[in-house]
C-alpha cells in the first residue's frame, strides 16, 4: 500500500522554503504536501491576518480531501491546532513534525495547558532529539525521535576541485556565528566562502567581510542542490544546544563533508564525514584545511554514514505505521500544491 493509498497528507503553513523537512518527509512517506500561504509578510501584524485565513483553508483542504492521517510541521501551533480540530470532528489521526522551535519558543509553548492537550491529542510528535522527546513523554503524549530524512544520494565528486569553496548555510538567525564565519574567511584567503541566505535578514549590520567571501543571497531550490553537490565542504553552525542543522543533513545527502558546532545532538548524528568545532573563527578555520587535505578520505566516511543512517530511517518508519496504523510506502510520484 502506498503513502497516496493510506490516505496521508503533510500540511505546512508557509512557502516551500519554510519547509525542506517537511518536503523531505512528504516524499520519503510518499503523501502529499500542501503549503499554505495567506501573505509574504512577516511579523505579529501579518500574523493576526495570516493566521485566521490559513486556519479556515486548511480545514476546507482536509474536508475536500479527508486523509486519514495527517502530518502538520509545527511551528505555528495553530496549524497544528486547526489539523487537530479536523481529527476530532471527524475521528482520524494526526501528526506533528516538531521542529526546535516549537519546542523552545515562548511564541509557540504557551499556553501550556493547550500545548499539552494537543501533544496528547497527536497521534505522534515527531522530534529531533531525546530531549524534546522526554519533555513530551513526561507531558502524557507520545514521542518519536527521527534525527533526519534520507533523500536521493547525490553522487560524490572525488577529483579535488581549485579554488576550495565552503558553502556556509546561513538564514541570519541569531544562534549563527556569522561572524566568526567571516573571521575564518579572513583566516583562509585562498578557499572561497559562499554564505547562503538574504543578509538582509541579519538583526544588525553585517561586519566587512572579505574577498573571498560572496554573498548567494536565497537560492532557488535546485540551484541550491546544485551548489552544494559542487562544493568543499558544508558549513552549519548554531549557539544553540538541541538543534539539529537541515543544511548538514542536506549535506549528508548530497555526500558533501560538513563541518557543524560541537554539541552533543550534532556529535552523535554526525560521526563521522565531519569535522565540530566550537564556533570560533580559528577553529572553523582548521576544519576547512583538514578536509581541504583530505577530501577522498572525507567523502568515503559520508558515504558510511549514509549508509548508516538510512537503516535508523528504515526503522523509524516501522515505528511511526505502529503508531499511526497505516503502511507508508513510496509512490511514483508525489504532489506538491501551493495554496
Amino acid at each position: 500500500m502506498s503513502g497516496l493509498d493510506a490516505g496521508g497528507l503533510f500540511v505546512v503553513w508557509g512557502p516551500p522554503g519554510n519547509g525542506p523537512r517537511s518536503r523531505a518527509f512528504a516524499g520519503a512517506l510518499g503523501i502529499d504536501v500542501v503549503f499554505l500561504v495567506a501573505s509574504r509578510r512577516r511579523g505579529r501584524l501579518a500574523a493576526l491576518y495570516k493566521y485566521p485565513v490559513q486556519f479556515v483553508r486548511t480545514l476546507m483542504l482536509l474536508g475536500r480531501r479527508s486523509p486519514r492521517v495527517v502530518f502538520v510541521q509545527s511551528p505555528p501551533s495553530f496549524a497544528v491546532m486547526a489539523v487537530a480540530l479536523y481529527a476530532w470532528v471527524l475521528r482520524r489521526r494526526f501528526v506533528v513534525d516538531a521542529h526546535s522551535d516549537a519546542m523552545t519558543s515562548p511564541y509557540w509553548t504557551r499556553p501550556g495547558w493547550l500545548i499539552s492537550a494537543l501533544v496528547r491529542a497527536a497521534a505522534v510528535t515527531i522530534v529531533t532529539n531525546e530531549h524534546f522527546a522526554a519533555s513530551l513523554r513526561a507531558d502524557g503524549g507520545r514521542a518519536l525521535v527521527i534525527r533526519d530524512v534520507p533523500q536521493h544520494v547525490t553522487e560524490r565528486r572525488r577529483d579535488p576541485v581549485e579554488p576550495f569553496e565552503v558553502m556556509a548555510v546561513c538564514t541570519y538567525a541569531p544562534d549563527e556565528p556569522i561572524d566568526e564565519i567571516l573571521g575564518a574567511a579572513a583566516l583562509l584567503p585562498e578557499v572561497t566562502f559562499s554564505l547562503t541566505g538574504d543578509p538582509a535578514r541579519f538583526a544588525r549590520a553585517l561586519p566587512p567581510a572579505p574577498p573571498n567571501v560572496r554573498f548567494t543571497g536565497f537560492l532557488p531550490h535546485e540551484e541550491y542542490r546544485e551548489r552544494m553537490a559542487s562544493c568543499g565542504a558544508v558549513l552549519c553552525l548554531t549557539t544553540h544546544d538541541h538543534t539539529m542543522q537541515r543544511g548538514a543533513c542536506e549535506a549528508l545527502w548530497a555526500g558533501r563533508p560538513i563541518i557543524t558546532s560541537d554539541w552533543p545532538l550534532l556529535r552523535d548524528y554526525f560521526d563521522r564525514g565531519t569535522v565540530h568545532v566550537d564556533n570560533s573563527a580559528s577553529d572553523i578555520a582548521s576544519a576547512v584545511a583538514k578536509i581541504a587535505a583530505d577530501p577522498v578520505g572525507f567523502a568515503d566516511q559520508i558515504a558510511d554514514l549514509q549508509a548508516l543512517r538510512r537503516g535508523e530511517w528504515d526503522e523509524a518508519v516501522t515505528a511511526l505505521a505502529t503508531l499511526t496504523g497505516e503502511r507508508w510506502a513510496i509512490p511514483p510520484a508525489v504532489k506538491e500544491e501551493h495554496l
